[in-house]
């Protein structure tokens, strides 16, 4: 029992993108992502997670968290780091597109993984949240399989007015949000397909319950004092843009970051 306890979610969730029901959910909240982010220019971004589609498309520099089991793939990097979601090693207003899909079910501390993305988050720069919705069949299977601890079922799942709270308190701005995915988590790839249907039905009659959604919020700069002001609970870190760290030779192109 002890043993099982401490397997890393985030291994657990990596194994579960590669089933069925984890690369269809993948990559239905890749296509939201894609409709949701406004267009502009990201600089920088970050991906954080275990969702094994990329959420920064739009992002000129981008940074991925290396997943568990995916080591080897640091033989082709230009640099990798070892961080935790509220230890993200970037400076301060530093990233322009920062993404945390399917990471604060997982955390122990969801708001300060939401307080340290809101430090490392540029002015004018959007944070997109992917999350699993409490209130949908989802849920309902999740509740019924409480004693279980395997992921994704052992995950803390928020609502969607949850996260809309908790990024209005940081002061950031909801851009759009949009509900993911109306099938019943069912494993077989058949069947999901089967019911394909249920995702043009439950946008128009249950949107508020669907499995999963997307939130997009954007960092506002009103001016200097109200963008500058750390937020309470933030740590302090030095202010200085990510290409300042990265050799000339990798300005552009996909790093990665490893979980500890």
């Amino acid at each position: 029992m002890a043993s099982a306890a401490a397997v890393d979610p985030g291994e657990q969730m990596a194994q579960w993108f590669e089933t069925s029901l984890g690369k269809t959910l993948a990559h239905l909240t890749a296509d939201s992502v894609s409709r949701l982010v406004p267009t502009g220019y990201y600089r920088t971004g970050y991906q954080a997670g275990y969702a094994h589609v990329d959420l920064l498309q739009r992002a000129e520099q981008s940074v991925s968290e290396i997943l568990p089991g995916q080591t080897r793939a640091l033989l082709d990097r230009e640099l990798a780091v070892r961080c935790r979601p509220e230890q993200l090693p970037f400076g301060a207003r530093s990233i322009d597109l920062l993404a945390i899909p399917f990471v604060l079910e997982f955390s122990s501390d969801p708001h300060a993984v939401l307080r340290e993305a809101y430090s490392v988050l540029a002015p004018e720069g959007c944070l997109i949240i992917c999350g699993f919705n409490r209130w949908s069949v989802w849920g309902l299977r999740r509740f019924l399989k409480r004693g279980v601890r395997r992921a994704p079922w052992n995950g803390r799942f928020l609502s969607i007015h949850q996260i809309q709270d908790w990024t209005r308190l940081l002061g950031l701005e909801l851009t759009s949000a949009e509900s993911v995915f109306y099938r019943p988590p069912v494993g077989q790839a058949g069947l999901l397909e089967r019911l394909n249907f249920l995702e043009a039905a439950g946008d128009r009659w249950w949107p508020l319950f669907s499995g999963a959604y997307v939130v997009v919020v954007k960092k506002r700069a009103f001016g200097q004092s109200n963008v500058f002001e750390p937020v309470s609970g933030a740590r302090r870190r030095p202010q200085k843009r990510l290409v300042s760290a990265l050799p000339k030779h990798a300005a552009k192109g996909r790093l990665t970051v490893v979980r500890e």
